[in-house]
């Protein structure tokens, strides 16, 4: 028998087929580093300074702060639908036409607007009526 002529790889492509090229590795790496900055984004975004936690925190103050001069104004009156017995503002929650619902609503709109408590209680007086003596 003869012998057996070993092949030789054309010129320029000498590379092994069971090493893993390095583009594959490269790429394996990016869509790593890519699913983690996902799953980062999602799961961990509120622990992260500058990640608008501390906006929602001062809104959430501002919201109680404005809740509580709403109270404030609503501690001045009673309910002017007439059909909850007169009901004192702070208490009711009814949704008639010129209810506390409603009421509540013209209160917090004008406190919105920057109006000081004492003008927003001469509004409600104005309009509605059934001011506590």
């Amino acid at each position: 028998m003869g012998k057996k002529k070993k092949k030789t790889p054309p010129k320029g492509k000498t590379r092994n087929k069971k090493e893993p090229s390095y583009w594959i590795i490269v790429a394996v790496i990016g869509v790593a580093i890519i699913i983690g900055f996902g799953i980062k984004s999602v799961f961990f975004s509120d622990q992260q300074p500058g990640s608008g936690a501390g906006i929602q925190q001062t809104s959430s103050r501002v919201d109680e702060n404005l809740k509580g001069r709403v109270l404030l104004v609503a501690s001045e009156f009673r309910c002017a639908c007439g059909g909850c017995g007169e009901l004192p503002l702070i208490e009711c929650d009814c949704d008639m036409p010129r209810g506390a619902l409603e009421e509540k609503g013209f209160i917090r709109k004008n406190l919105e607007k920057g109006l000081p408590v004492d003008q927003v209680i001469q509004l409600v007086e104005k309009k509605y009526g059934h001011k506590i003596i």
